[in-house]
């Protein structure tokens, strides 16, 4: 009886120090990560639809090695995600919300094919006098639908944990625009309204609170999505890092998004869409291609076979994988370039 006792007693010992030991190495494991991370972090997310959810499983990588981000500047879909872990989402957080059949319904209200059918009808309210913005959508509804995903305190950009900047084109001064303040859900649905299938968003650039700005007005933006000319936004990106120190203070690192390019057969331009397909990837490629260099620090997630606008929940994941690929590949570069005190100029 007492051998059994003392045998328990001795168990419940070792038990105990193991899990103290397990404990101590976790912590200080955490300790060794925040001492090696001496830099700020300001991330660059790249807009290309679907693709757009490798933003998520590079978030993830980052979380599960303890990378700190302190800043997210995102075009498009980076807006979009980028909005989303600044309001303090997790990376299985937003996962969640780009897997479910609402946030596409959202995004896209009617289907496409539909709503060109219904082009025709547009023209009725023209001739009583009511000209809407050109485009397919409004996108109102998608804005309504990112803020509910927030929290309450969430919703006005300057209240968000991390800084945040949502990346536009301009269609009246044909330049690009960063909303930096005002609500959340509208600076999304103006970066991600693309030409044609979303109408542009009137903004006020004095007072982002003010939704009832007129055509003609001094301060008036016309925003449409930011990948027509700032699609990998680490311009941007570095601007926003000024804010927080200097070059040896804070890494920017970019998440570009575009599919690598790989020589195709003829036949393969056979196929209906597969010409325009081609060539929105290659003006991508080509609007992204000056923003590259400008990066401490380039992860590109391998995005092939993707469509931008693809409905496929089996893409967004194939997305969200590579992205993790990606992301794993370039831990050990992301550790030096956040622990390094770089020489050379400020931003």
């Amino acid at each position: 009886m007492t051998y059994r006792l003392t045998r328990s007693i001795v168990l419940a010992c070792v038990s105990c120090l193991a899990s103290i030991s397990s404990l101590q190495a976790k912590e200080a494991q955490q300790t060794d990560v925040a001492t090696r991370q001496q830099k700020k972090l300001v991330l660059a997310l790249g807009g290309g639809g679907t693709r757009g959810a490798a933003h998520v499983g590079v978030l993830r990588v980052l979380e599960k090695n303890g990378i700190k981000v302190d800043a997210i500047v995102g075009t498009s879909i980076g807006a979009i995600v980028g909005g989303f872990y600044c309001s303090g989402l997790s990376a299985d957080d937003i996962e969640k919300i780009l897997l479910r059949k609402s946030f596409l319904r959202s995004y896209l209200t009617v289907p496409i094919p539909v709503r060109i059918m219904a082009v025709p009808i547009f023209f009725i309210p023209h001739l009583f006098g009511y000209h809407p913005y050109d485009g397919l959508y409004r996108g109102n509804r998608f804005r309504n639908y990112v803020n509910a995903q927030v929290p309450l305190e969430s919703k006005a950009i300057e209240s968000l944990p991390l800084k945040y900047g949502a990346v536009c084109s301009d269609l009246l001064t044909a330049k690009p625009y960063v909303i930096r303040s005002g609500d959340l859900g509208r600076a999304i649905q103006a970066s991600s309204a693309i030409p044609a299938l979303r109408q542009p968003v009137p903004f006020d650039l004095t007072n982002p609170e003010n939704t009832k700005i007129k055509d003609g007005e001094p301060s008036m933006a016309l925003l449409v999505d930011g990948g027509i000319q700032s699609n990998l936004p680490v311009e941007q990106a570095r601007v926003l890092a000024q804010e927080l120190g200097s070059e040896k203070e804070v890494a920017v690192i970019a998440i570009n998004i575009d599919e690598p390019f790989e020589s195709e057969n003829g036949k393969t331009f056979r196929k209906i869409g597969s010409v325009s397909k081609r060539v929105i990837n290659i003006l991508l490629a080509s609007v992204d291609r000056s923003q590259v260099g400008l990066a401490q620090l380039i992860i590109q997630p391998r995005t092939n076979g993707i469509a931008v606008l693809s409905t496929k929940t089996s893409d967004v994941k194939l997305a969200i994988k590579a992205g993790e690929t990606a992301a794993e590949l370039a831990m050990p570069s992301v550790r030096e370039l956040l622990k390094a005190t770089p020489s050379g100029k400020d931003y």
